[in-house]
């Protein structure tokens, strides 16, 4: 009876052990959609915002620009000025569109990592224009159990704050 108590004993100690395995898990990939209508034509939104380097003259929340047309490292005001390295990885003048991921960032001003992000502007049939950001990301704390700063929610909320934030202003900026 006891060698039949030890052995069950084993079977769920195994069973615990295997289970929390299981269902523990690291960072999800998180997907952001923001976008706003312009009562401005879509070539006019995109030469506001088609320089990769000067996302400053449109976003209200980076202080300074220093770029090389491929690279740029963005100064997040918000957040203490965070740099934050990006790279152009995509770019088509004639669909009004760029991609950008980020190279290098601090984690603990802005919670993100594999983050790529699109920004795009389109025609609408009353001759206004959409601008739609999209952003793709992990949360930057990879391990389970991630503080309350460094968890999805922030990351989230992070870059939910900087797309709004950018979008607004450049409505602003083009409806004057």
């Amino acid at each position: 009876m006891k060698l039949l108590t030890n052995i069950l004993f084993f079977i769920i100690l195994f069973l615990n052990i295997s289970t929390k395995d299981v269902f523990s898990h690291g960072p999800t990939r998180q997907k952001i959609k923001e976008s706003i209508t312009i009562n401005a034509k879509p070539e006019e939104v995109w030469n506001v915002i088609k320089d990769f380097g000067k996302i400053n003259t449109w976003h209200p929340s980076v202080s300074k620009v220093e770029s090389d047309g491929k690279n740029r490292t963005i100064y997040y005001s918000p957040r203490n000025n965070t740099p934050i390295k990006q790279k152009l990885e995509s770019y088509n003048a004639e669909k009004m569109m760029y991609k950008t991921s980020i190279t290098e960032v601090d984690i603990k001003s802005f919670p993100v990592s594999t983050y790529t992000a699109n920004i795009s502007v389109k025609a609408n049939d009353d001759g206004t224009s959409t601008v739609l950001w999209k952003g793709a990301f992990y949360r930057a704390y990879v391990n389970n159990d991630p503080p309350p700063e460094l968890n999805e929610a922030a990351a989230i909320k992070a870059v939910t704050e900087f797309f709004q934030a950018g979008l607004n202003n450049l409505k602003k900026k083009l409806e004057k």
